[in-house]
């Protein structure tokens, strides 16, 4: 199964397996762990019930799929139904909400004050009732590809329908984008170091400071008395990434999240989502649960939604060119040669949904089969290019538009990633020479053609950037998606949040 449904499930399987030892204390569990599913205990709930953790994500799943967009009013009408109907839950029976979370639910509901402003903003309202429902705002944020800006706003609105002080944002903010370094394939220990070098310059220096110990040691290298595992938004964030570190699989990352003891659920369901995530959700436990057809069901329908109808083109035509309307101006891909017009994990899509909600233009990314050449793809996109042309071209992508004046001459800027080289280099050349744009090269270190920079570096009119540790197919972490905010659309206002 993918990652997303398995990360679904996996958040299901460890608040499931948390609730009936929920508030028992570390002591006792470590003399007797818990490592099946087991029912009752701290709720008179039978075996493999689910608790708030999960009907809340899939309230907001719920709200995603119908409205194919963030909706915070429609979000909180859910988590009423949830309350008042016991909709989204494992047996009919609400059970174990937290008191903030429920204050803020019944302002909306008995009041309806505005969504993002029913939420406790004071210091004692920290609980992790934010934290324990955010991964879907994470999935869908990643599909969406969106800036850090607009990443930050929306994790501030989530959070704020229930907690709203910033030490509860911050934590949410953390979670949202390790996720999302998960999700484009670096290993759990790099993604936990890209979060760390992440600048928290819009919190405060108090929020900041109680991110201390995350943000600047390496958590999981702590002795296990250093880690809380209370309710605490910032204990639980530690204890969730700490546990996740150190196991190798998603039945120890799991059996350790819950036998940490207090907040068991909780910490049980993040864990079990970043588990899932990468390992893979158990089948065995995932049988023990109860409603379980449901859950399996909305997991799988978020995925679909995500993959098929949150991130696409605009227009597709015959599989050639995908296009992002925008304004006049256009940004033109060009892939690497047998290209698709999606890319390595939908890498130009991405990239292109991102350009155009970031500057406006009319992104259009152009497979490069044998059989069709640039001067081919302006003709069949004469209804699209009428105004200033941004070029990017991928490897071979690029040869045609510098190696052809007649094509340049129609360019405003190029941006040329890892272009061959030594395929009839007289007439790169050439085409340098003639070009009268903003010209950049932009060269990973381990690309073949690297060694061979020499050959063009006293061009006046080059720029010449070089990325370390990056082969030809920038598959090392996600510099490829940013080199045009970097080098080709520096003369444009991007989007002021």
């Amino acid at each position: 199964m993918k990652k997303i449904v398995n990360s679904i499930l996996g958040f299901a399987i460890g608040d499931a397996m948390g609730v009936p030892i929920e508030f028992k204390k570390r002591e006792g569990l470590i003399d007797n762990p818990v490592i099946k599913m087991e029912g009752y205990g701290t709720y008179d709930v039978p075996k493999g019930s689910w608790s708030d953790d999960t009907s809340m994500v899939l309230a907001t799943i719920d709200s995603l799929l119908h409205l194919h967009k963030i909706d915070y009013d429609d979000i909180m009408k859910r988590f009423c139904e949830w309350i008042n109907n016991a909709k989204y839950t494992a047996t009919g029976v609400v059970f174990d909400i937290g008191i903030t979370t429920k204050e803020s639910i019944l302002k909306y509901y008995m009041n309806r004050i505005e969504a993002i402003k029913c939420g406790g903003a004071s210091i004692n309202n920290n609980g992790n009732g934010s934290l324990m429902r955010m991964l879907p705002i994470a999935l869908y944020t990643y599909f969406e590809d969106i800036t850090d800006d607009r990443l930050l706003g929306i994790v501030k609105d989530a959070s704020s329908l229930t907690h709203a002080h910033e030490y509860s944002i911050m934590g949410c903010y953390i979670f949202v984008k390790y996720v999302h370094f998960l999700l484009s394939g670096v290993n759990k220990f790099q993604a936990y170091e890209k979060v760390k070098e992440l600048n928290y310059y819009k919190f405060s220096e108090n929020a900041r400071r109680v991110y201390k110990r995350f943000l600047t040691t390496d958590i999981y290298k702590l002795d296990l008395d250093y880690i809380r595992s209370s309710g605490y938004v910032v204990d639980t964030l530690e204890a969730v990434i700490w546990t996740f570190l150190n196991t190798n699989s998603f039945m120890e990352s799991v059996i350790g999240a819950i036998n940490l003891g207090d907040d068991t659920d909780t910490i049980g369901a993040l864990t079990g989502a970043l588990a899932g995530m990468v390992y893979g959700a158990n089948e065995d436990l995932l049988n023990d649960l109860q409603n379980k057809n449901y859950l399996v069901s909305m997991a799988h329908k978020f995925d679909e939604e995500l993959r098929l109808n949150i991130l696409k083109f605009d227009e597709v035509i015959d599989d050639k060119y995908g296009i992002v309307l925008g304004y006049n101006e256009v940004f033109l891909i060009k892939t690497e040669l047998n290209g698709s017009i999606y890319g390595f994990q939908n890498r130009y899509l991405k990239m292109a949904k991102r350009i155009n909600f970031e500057y406006g233009l009319t992104v259009i990314v152009a497979n490069n089969l044998s059989d069709t050449t640039l001067e081919d793809d302006f003709y069949n996109l004469k209804d699209y290019i009428k105004g200033d042309i941004y070029f990017m071209g991928m490897s071979n992508g690029g040869t045609s538009a510098i190696q052809d004046e007649n094509i340049s001459s129609k360019i405003k800027k190029m941006l040329l990633v890892n272009l061959p080289l030594m395929i009839n280099l007289h007439k790169t050349k050439d085409g340098i020479k003639l070009y009268k744009g903003k010209l950049t090269f932009v060269y990973g270190s381990k690309d073949p053609s690297f060694n061979y920079l020499p050959l063009i570096q006293d061009f006046r009119n080059a720029n010449i950037v070089v990325i370390p540790n990056q082969d030809h197919n920038f598959s090392n972490g996600d510099d490829f998606l940013h080199l045009p905010e970097k080098y080709l659309f520096t003369d444009l206002k991007g989007r002021e949040e």
